[in-house]
């Protein structure tokens, strides 16, 4: 009887792997695996996918230092943070509120609804304004953002990313949020 269903077993197994090689060429998901990093969910057809990606996004992390351990040599202190938002102008506060909000990856073109202004090519001169305060306070710009750009088809797609470090000092200064707070309850008095 034994032999019966182990034979049985094979064949159940050999129909449900042609099965599922089948609906996988079709291009039907079968099995998700999903998993979350930095903030974005990702998800896999099979284990052996899922942690192929994980394991490059762990380089891709590594590479540009997105990622960062306790033991990571910390640049923003809410000090420098501080000192920086006091340099920039408004619309370089601006966008750096908008990614503070986000948390993770935010598209350009949200970033150029968010901000109020009209084009790509206007936040390219709002990047630019922030990098050259950067420079004048001998910091890299990449110690506060990177780029990715991701293409679809003939599209180019620009992801503004801030560094946790930056995150965690604004954090710490209760930026935006008090300092909205705090215009609104100076304000009468400024008159």
């Amino acid at each position: 009887m034994e032999k019966i269903t182990q034979s049985q077993n094979i064949v159940l197994d050999n129909t449900l792997r042609y099965l599922y090689l089948t609906l996988r060429k079709a291009g039907c998901l079968l099995m998700a695996i999903k998993f979350e990093h930095n903030g974005t969910t990702y998800q896999a057809d099979t284990a052996a996918e899922a942690a192929a990606l994980q394991r490059q996004l762990k380089q891709y992390d590594a590479l540009y230092d997105s990622y960062q351990d306790e033991s990571a040599r910390k640049v923003w202190t809410a000090d420098l943070a501080m000192d920086l938002l006091n340099g920039v102008g408004e619309l370089q506060k601006k966008m750096l509120a908008e990614l503070a909000a986000y948390g993770a990856r935010v598209k350009s073109s949200t970033l150029v609804e968010k901000m109020g202004i009209k084009t790509e090519v206007a936040l390219a001169g709002v990047v630019s304004g922030l990098s050259k305060q950067l420079r004048k306070m001998s910091i890299n710009p990449t110690s506060l953002y990177h780029v990715d750009v991701a293409w679809k088809g003939k599209d180019k797609e620009r992801f503004f990313v801030l560094s946790s470090d930056f995150r965690d000092a604004l954090t710490e200064l209760g930026w935006p949020e008090a300092w909205e707070t705090g215009k609104e309850n100076d304000a009468p008095s400024t008159k």
